[in-house]
C-alpha cells in the first residue's frame, strides 16, 4: 500500500484561528460534496503540551476498493483549543458517483507520537497513517458518495446504537424507523434482530428509546422489554416488541400454518408518529407470513396506540384483513407512514411499484375510528372525475411523479426550518438510490427534491433497502435518512444513517 499526496488541497480551520488533532478526535460528515470534490471535517482538540511534538493533523482518504491511500497536507496547530473544534480540509480530483472513505489523522501532545494515528467515526478502532482499517467495520472510516449524473453527494453519520449494542455483543438490526415523543426522547423500531452472545434471531420487531440530537446518530438508546413490562435502563439484549401474529397462513396452494414449511410470522413496522398533544404514539405494522423463497403477503394491517412512559399498548385496531389470508390484502391497504394532518385526520401512505404510484389514505385521528375499514378514504378519481377522498380503492391516484417506487416513507418535519411534510422514495432496487419530495398537505402537491444514492456498496441479495427519513434528527439544511446495510460488521448487518442537503 502506498501513500501519496494530492494537489489542490486547501486547509480551513473553523471556530478558532488554529486548531489541532491527535488521538483525541473523530471524523465527521463531509460537506460541499460535488462530483469531483468535498470538504472533509473532524472534531479534534489539542492541549499544546509539547513544543517538540506539536499537534498536527491531516486527512487520509481513498476510493472504495483502491489500495492506494491519499492524504491532505499536514497542518501544525499547536495551541490549546479548550475543547473540541471543527477542523476541515478540501479535497479535489474525486470520481463522480463513487463511495470514498476518509479518516482524521494526527499526532501531538504527550500521548500520540509521530507518525500518529488515524480515526474514523466515534468509537471506532484507530489505524496507522497510510494504511486502511478493517473494511468490514463501516464505522472505521467516514464514508461519503460523490455526486453523479442527476444525483447529489451524501455523507454517512454512523449507526444508531443502544447501550446493549457493544463491540463484544453487537446487534444486527433491520428496518430502522423512529419518531420523537418529547422534545428530547425518541422511540426506535427495528425489524428482524439478532445479537451475538444474545438472542440469535428475533423475528418481527424490537424497540429502543432514548435521547436524540439533531444531525447526530443516537448512541445511548435503551432496549425495551416486551410490553407490558415496564421500561428499565441497563438491559443488555433486545426483546420482541410488537405482538406475534397468530393464525397466519403460508402463500402456498394449499396453504399451511405460518411457522411451518420454512416460514415464520412477523409483525413488521410500517411507521410511527406522536399523537398530537400527548406523549403517546401510533404505530402501524403489517402482520406478515415470511415464506422463504416465496411471497411475503401482508395478511393483516394493525394500528396500535402506545405509551412510551409505561411501555404499554393502550389500544389496537386491525382494519384490514385479507380474504383469504394467504392472498394478502390489496396493495391499497398496505399502508404505513402515519402523519397527523392537524385537520382531524390521520394520514397513511403506500406505494405500488407495478403501477408507479404513491398513494394516501386517511381516517379520523381518534383511535376509536381506526378499527373499522368503512372509516377510511383514499385520494382518487372515482369514475375518472375530479380528485377527491373516496372509498373506491380502484380509483386511487399517485400523489407524486415517481417511477419504480420500491419503498416510501413519509413524516412530518414541521419546525425543521421551513419544511413541512417530506417523503423519501427508494427509486432503485438494491442500489440505495432515492429521491426526496416535499409538500404542505398529505395529498399534495408534492414537489420533487434532490436525488441521491446511499454511501454504501450495497451488498447482499437485496442490497440497500428499508430507506426511511428521521424528522427528529434532520436539520433545516440536512435531511437525515437510514437504510439497512447488509455488509456492515463483517456481514452481520445494521441500520446506518446518512445526511443529504435539502
Amino acid at each position: 500500500m502506498t501513500l501519496s499526496r494530492r494537489a489542490g488541497v486547501a486547509a480551513v480551520l473553523a471556530a478558532v484561528t488554529v486548531v489541532a488533532a491527535g488521538c483525541d478526535g473523530r471524523s465527521t460528515a463531509p460537506t460541499d460534496i460535488t462530483s469531483t470534490g468535498a470538504t472533509l471535517h473532524a472534531q479534534a482538540r489539542c492541549l499544546a503540551e509539547s513544543t517538540t511534538n506539536p499537534c498536527t493533523f491531516w486527512f487520509q482518504y481513498w476510493r472504495n476498493g483502491d489500495s492506494t491511500v491519499q492524504r491532505t497536507d499536514p497542518v501544525v496547530a499547536n495551541v490549546n483549543t479548550n475543547g473540541y473544534v471543527d477542523v476541515r480540509q478540501a479535497v479535489t480530483g474525486l470520481a463522480p458517483n463513487t463511495v470514498y472513505h476518509s479518516q482524521l489523522c494526527g499526532y501531538g501532545d504527550s500521548n500520540v507520537a509521530a507518525p500518529g494515528i488515524c480515526v474514523g467515526l466515534p468509537g471506532s478502532a484507530v489505524s496507522t497513517p497510510g494504511s486502511q482499517p478493517d473494511a468490514r467495520d463501516y464505522n472505521a472510516t467516514q464514508r461519503f458518495r460523490t455526486a453523479g449524473p442527476g444525483t447529489i453527494g451524501t455523507a454517512e453519520l454512523g449507526r444508531p446504537l443502544s447501550t446493549a449494542d457493544t463491540a463484544a455483543n453487537p446487534i444486527s438490526r433491520d428496518a430502522g424507523l423512529s419518531a420523537a415523543y418529547s422534545d428530547t426522547q425518541s422511540l426506535w423500531l427495528f425489524g428482524d434482530t439478532g445479537q451475538r452472545n444474545g438472542p440469535a434471531f428475533l423475528a418481527g420487531t424490537t424497540a429502543a428509546a432514548g435521547p436524540y440530537t439533531r444531525g447526530q446518530p443516537p448512541n445511548a438508546l435503551e432496549e425495551l422489554p416486551t410490553p407490558p413490562a415496564p421500561p428499565a435502563p441497563g438491559r443488555t439484549s433486545p426483546a420482541p416488541f410488537l405482538p406475534r401474529p397468530e393464525g397466519l397462513l403460508t402463500p402456498d396452494d394449499p396453504p399451511v400454518a405460518c411457522g411451518t414449511d420454512r416460514s415464520y410470522p412477523a409483525s413488521w413496522p410500517g411507521g410511527l408518529a406522536r399523537i398530537p398533544g400527548t406523549s403517546r404514539m401510533v404505530i402501524v405494522y403489517a402482520q406478515m407470513c415470511v415464506a422463504v423463497d416465496r411471497d411475503w403477503p401482508t395478511e393483516r394491517l394493525t394500528l396500535v396506540e402506545y405509551d412510551p412512559a409505561t411501555n404499554r399498548f393502550l389500544s389496537s385496531a386491525t382494519p384490514f384483513v385479507a380474504t383469504p389470508l394467504q392472498a394478502g390484502v390489496p396493495v391499497t391497504q398496505r399502508l404505513g407512514s402515519p402523519v397527523f394532518g392537524g385537520d382531524g385526520f390521520l394520514y397513511l401512505f403506500g406505494h405500488d411499484t407495478a403501477t408507479d404510484r404513491v398513494f394516501v389514505a386517511r381516517v379520523a385521528a381518534d383511535p376509536s375510528a381506526w378499527a373499522s375499514p368503512a372509516n377510511y378514504r383514499w385520494w382518487g378519481r372515482p369514475g375518472g372525475g375530479p380528485a377527491q377522498w373516496t372509498t373506491d380503492q380502484s380509483s386511487v391516484i399517485s400523489i407524486a411523479p415517481v417511477t419504480d417506487p420500491w419503498s416510501v416513507h413519509v413524516a412530518d418535519y414541521t419546525g425543521v426550518g421551513g419544511h413541512r411534510l417530506a417523503m423519501i422514495v427508494q427509486t432503485e432496487f438494491g442500489t440505495g438510490g432515492f429521491q426526496l419530495f416535499e409538500a404542505a398537505a398529505p395529498n399534495g402537491a408534492w414537489s420533487a427534491g434532490p436525488s441521491a444514492r446511499a454511501p454504501d456498496t450495497c451488498q447482499g441479495t437485496f442490497g440497500c433497502y428499508a430507506l426511511a427519513g428521521h424528522a427528529e434528527l434532520s436539520t433545516a439544511e440536512e435531511f437525515v435518512y437510514s437504510w439497512y446495510s447488509a455488509g456492515d460488521r463483517s456481514g452481520f448487518g445494521h441500520i446506518r444513517l446518512a445526511t443529504v442537503p435539502w
